[in-house]
């Protein structure tokens, strides 16, 4: 697996030729980002003010932190602001915004230590975004709103990129999952699992710790087994990241390859075209 670093943009069948193979892409020094990155943090500064955003738990109950954090992320959510400067930085990139669907926008929050975890911030456990679409074209976009330290980052397991590692995708149901947080609180965390997920232990010794600077975006395969890195140093983690499909990797059946989804349900409605919301049809 090699990691790839440019500041020019790259085009859409280049980009599925390198990531398809099983490499990784950073896109550096977005100009776009570095708005989104500003927006950002001028929301986190507000949701968790007096505190720093990346320091806030230290000085702030669990509970505390999450509700601060969880209004932060909803507002986030809501905002035509954020995800109209990430498809801007999308097209940076060469992303042809017409051909590209995308599912949602998501601001993740991954703290340090155990304690401060909550339904929508806390540790990724490695996992292949694939098992959940079952569409092998679809791509991962993740980037840091701040400075990122190995012991804070995404983690790629590049030896699961051909072997395969025992998992429920043949059992997981998307249905069972909606039902299951439809009837939890909101805040809390669902008992039903929001995607499948490995059945034996993930061996780390390959683990990649990728590291990008604020303003950098990286794009890689979602059939890579990926996940966050433990939090062990003294900050929160703040990341935003998107899945999307482009129309011609359907048409020409660029994809990575799959070596252990068992999953047959292919979620197409759950993508929508950037440039006009229309939802993604299966290909004919």
């Amino acid at each position: 697996m090699k990691i790839i670093r440019t500041d020019m943009p790259i085009s859409d069948e280049e980009r599925a030729n390198i990531l398809f193979a099983g490499d990784l892409l950073i896109q550096q020094n977005i100009s776009a980002m570095k708005q989104l990155i500003d927006w950002t943090s001028y929301l986190l500064d507000g949701a968790l003010k007096p505190f720093q955003a990346v320091t806030a738990q230290a000085s702030l109950t669990p509970d505390e932190f999450i509700k601060l954090t969880s209004n932060a992320q909803t507002a986030f959510r809501k905002s035509d602001t954020a995800r109209l400067l990430f498809f801007k930085a999308l097209d940076e990139c060469g992303v042809d915004l017409n051909q590209t669907y995308y599912d949602h926008f998501p601001l993740r929050i991954v703290p340090y230590g155990t304690r401060h975890g909550g339904a929508r911030n806390s540790f990724i456990s490695p996992h292949r975004d694939t098992w959940g679409s079952n569409i092998h074209s679809q791509i991962n976009w993740w980037a840091p709103i701040y400075e990122l330290e190995e012991s804070r980052t995404i983690a790629i397991y590049p030896k699961y990129w051909t072997d395969p590692i025992a998992n429920d995708t043949a059992d997981w149901s998307f249905a069972k999952h909606i039902e299951s947080r439809r009837n939890t609180p909101d805040g809390l965390k669902a008992p039903y699992p929001s995607a499948p997920s490995p059945h034996e232990s993930v061996d780390t010794s390959e683990v990649v710790k990728v590291m990008l600077e604020p303003g950098d975006l990286l794009s890689f395969s979602s059939a890579h087994l990926h996940g966050s890195v433990p939090n062990t140093s003294k900050a929160t983690r703040f990341s935003v990241e998107m899945r999307t499909i482009n129309r011609f990797d359907l048409l020409t059946g660029r994809a990575a390859p799959n070596v252990d989804n068992q999953g047959t349900e292919l979620m197409y409605q759950w993508f929508k075209r950037i440039s006009d919301k229309k939802v993604l049809q299966m290909p004919s």
